[in-house]
């Protein structure tokens, strides 16, 4: 009985340790784009993240794909990444399509795609979103972090 409390403790304190917070991600996530190292944490954070199922993490993971794809020398990989990254970013949203933190993530990749990539053409839709409705944002985090996007995007500064 003993042997048994100990191995169920010892595997709730394990499975508890591996799960990755949503402010864990949006930290991250601000900083992943300044260097490979950080692109190559934030990737493995969203991989990681996956187990906890939702399609906020699923937006994430594809928006470290996509950051992949730009720090990757070889072309074929460099396709491969961000074309899994876009669909899984479009894919999250497809499940959730009024989920602010989702339209931020996809304008954040669309805004800095390189315009041969193609996939630019929700820009003006997610900008207009996030506008709309960031007054609607109930948790006092997640509308911070958004609105810390709004005042820092380039896309937001253009009229």
């Amino acid at each position: 009985m003993k042997i048994l409390t100990i191995l169920l403790v010892f595997l709730s304190t394990t499975t508890t340790t591996n799960v990755v917070s949503l402010e864990e991600i949006r930290s991250s996530y601000k900083i992943c784009n300044e260097s490979k190292e950080k692109a190559e944490q934030f990737y493995d954070l969203t991989n990681k993240a996956l187990q906890n199922k939702g399609a906020i993490y699923k937006g994430y993971h594809g928006a470290a794909l996509a950051l992949k794809a730009s720090y990757s020398w070889n072309p074929f990989s460099k396709l491969s990444y961000f074309n899994k990254g876009k669909k899984m970013i479009d894919q999250a949203i497809q499940l959730e399509p009024n989920n602010i933190e989702l339209r931020m993530i996809r304008l954040s990749i669309q805004s800095n795609a390189p315009k041969i990539a193609g996939y630019y053409q929700n820009i003006e839709e997610d900008k207009k979103f996030m506008l709309d409705n960031i007054e609607n944002v109930s948790g006092q985090e997640l509308k911070k972090y958004v609105e810390g996007y709004i005042s820092h995007s380039d896309v937001f500064a253009k009229p």
